[in-house]
């Protein structure tokens, strides 16, 4: 499991790569504009018998990814936004939100938040009869 730390002159600190994720998660689901996953996925965290260590069974979410250096950490986000929204805008949002809230709450300083804008989506209002209204403004990035 990877662990970030944080070292104070009482001991030290580990904060695991799932909270920071699900700190990321809560954030993005208080933001206007972003289209939220179907299925989001909370982690178990189950001991094994055997060894008595814990194992995380799944990850938050594929859209969330978080990489925990010895001296950094990545935070990667796959989005989809819906349609109307200025990206950078709405990009530098994001990323100042969750640089705050996680400088707030764990005290780890993130190096890196890359907003990846993988699609848009358009409200019934764009549609008509199954076929896109607006067919030109149409945008998928993969």
């Amino acid at each position: 499991m990877e662990l970030a730390t944080i070292v104070t002159d009482k001991g030290s600190i580990n904060i695991s790569r799932v909270i920071i994720e699900i700190l990321v998660r809560l954030v993005i689901q208080s933001i206007d504009g972003i289209v939220q996953p179907r299925r989001v996925g909370f982690p178990k965290i189950v001991q094994t018998p055997d060894t008595g260590s814990d194992k995380v069974s799944k990850s938050i979410s594929p859209d969330v990814k978080v990489e925990i250096k010895p001296d950094s950490i990545l935070i990667n986000l796959f989005l989809i936004i819906n349609y109307g929204i200025r990206i950078p805008d709405l990009t530098w949002e994001v990323q100042a939100k969750i640089k705050e809230k996680i400088k707030e709450v764990t005290s780890l300083d993130i190096e890196q938040i890359n907003v990846h804008i993988q699609g848009i989506h358009f409200s019934k209002k764009y549609h008509n009869r199954k076929r896109l209204v607006a067919q030109g403004s149409f945008l998928k990035i993969f």
